[in-house]
């Protein structure tokens, strides 16, 4: 792997405090083997219109994301987000951005990873 894009739903930049459909950005956040987590960008989900599926859309904005972080998100929302490559991992609503990127950023360095983020990283090396 050489580097890893992680999306925090957020309407502040700080802290993680929106449900994932109707999040008025993302915080987009880098993680590579060899650094901790860099900021990348900010990417407004724009307000879709009524004919379009607002899940779809913000799937679209994270599509290069290997994990989406929020407070919450519907089942049928969570597993179109799987069948895209995205994993979703709801936080408590305020959670601050840096504490979960240097959460992740230990988990990273570290040899005793989750399956699933095992998994997910050994898809990205491909």
């Amino acid at each position: 792997m050489n580097s890893m894009l992680v999306g925090f739903a957020s309407s502040d930049g700080l802290t993680i405090d929106s449900h994932f459909a109707s999040a008025p950005g993302f915080e987009r956040y880098v993680f590579t083997m060899d650094s901790q987590g860099v900021y990348q960008d900010s990417q407004g989900a724009k307000g879709p219109a009524e004919s379009e599926d607002k899940v779809d859309a913000r799937i679209q904005i994270l599509k290069e994301c290997a994990i989406v972080y929020c407070t919450q998100i519907g089942g049928p929302a969570a597993a179109r987000l799987v069948q895209s490559g995205i994993h979703p991992i709801k936080v408590p609503e305020g959670t601050p951005i840096a504490d979960e990127v240097r959460r992740l950023d230990q988990l990273l360095s570290s040899q005793k990873l989750p399956p699933w983020l095992k998994k997910k990283l050994n898809q990205e090396g491909n």
